[in-house]
């Protein structure tokens, strides 16, 4: 049942009103549903400066990987989302329908500049049929007859 309202007296409100007389407003700043700290008030003001990107303290100089960068773009995002649409969201080894499924690059990511975002180069795979796979063949020098050994066998462990 939710909270009620009620009427507070003048004497209340007054009695509120002199105990945060004074006191300086704290702003929550929320990311995703979680407290991570307070905004001074002053960083509300005309001309306050918040430390970010060159001024941050802990900033290194713009080092982000370029393959973190790729990654999060939204060239990248889209390519996924066609990969999984056109394979109806479901993994290529094992038939599962939805839950845990990334998509593999079927000619390697780093070798093959010129086809990470083609459609045509990216599969379905469930993440531990994707696990299973670069467990067996290693992280690099993927090929697709490699895939095609990977998705003709029976064993998935």
């Amino acid at each position: 049942m939710g909270r009620t309202s009620y009427k507070m007296s003048e004497e209340h409100k007054k009695k509120i009103g002199d105990a945060h007389r004074g006191k300086k407003k704290k702003y929550k700043i929320w990311n995703k549903g979680k407290k991570i700290g307070f905004i001074p008030p002053c960083a509300f003001k005309k001309g306050h400066k918040i430390n970010a990107g060159e001024k941050h303290y802990r900033w290194k100089g713009g080092i982000t990987p370029i393959n973190k960068k790729i990654r999060k773009s939204l060239e990248y995002k889209f390519w996924r989302k066609e990969c999984f649409e056109r394979d109806n969201f479901v993994c290529q080894k094992t038939g599962q329908v939805g839950g845990k499924l990334v998509v593999h690059h079927i000619n390697n990511f780093a070798e093959f500049p010129e086809l990470r975002f083609e459609v045509k180069n990216g599969i379905t795979l469930s993440l531990e049929a994707h696990k299973e796979f670069h467990r067996r063949y290693g992280i690099k020098n993927n090929t697709s007859e490699q895939l095609i050994e990977f998705l003709n066998t029976n064993e998935s462990k």
